[in-house]
């Protein structure tokens, strides 16, 4: 029997698949548990639906996130920032700090797809790679230079 999965089943399959199963275990146990629909009439036409809808919206995102991708690889954020003896930093740079300083000019991005290692504590240019969707990983450059 064709069903469509309405929740993750563990072994058989994710939630939106069609899987063909035993018509008992279907008829006995997926579909009183909720957990699918029989694939048959507008359940079928409707998942169809689903699936074109959701490739859409993962064009749409992958087109958008091109464009982001490229306006954060020809970003330079420039931080300045308090520097003590032998050009210590007071602090450091988190991804915090640089998350907002793309917030400043235009480019949200979350904090926790910015991959930085750990703070930047000295002087100097770097290059920060920053998750922006699949297998696009763009990186900002970063400029740590003395306030004032």
């Amino acid at each position: 029997m064709k069903v469509i999965l309405t929740q993750d089943v563990a072994k058989i399959g994710k939630s939106g698949e069609m899987k063909t199963v035993a018509d008992g275990f279907a008829t006995n146990f997926l579909i009183p548990q909720k957990l699918a629909v029989p694939a048959a009439g507008g359940a079928y036409r409707a998942w169809q639906h689903d699936i074109a809808s959701r490739e859409e919206k993962r064009n749409r995102e992958r087109a958008e996130s091109e464009i982001a991708a490229t306006r954060i690889a020809s970003t330079t954020l420039t931080m300045g920032v308090k520097v003590g003896d032998g050009g210590k930093l007071y602090g450091s740079i988190t991804a915090k700090d640089i998350a907002d300083a793309l917030g400043r000019r235009g480019i949200e991005v979350d904090r926790h797809k910015i991959e930085l290692d750990e703070p930047l504590k000295s002087l100097g240019t770097y290059k920060v790679a920053i998750k922006v969707f699949s297998g696009m990983t763009p990186e900002v450059t970063v400029v740590v230079e003395p306030k004032g």
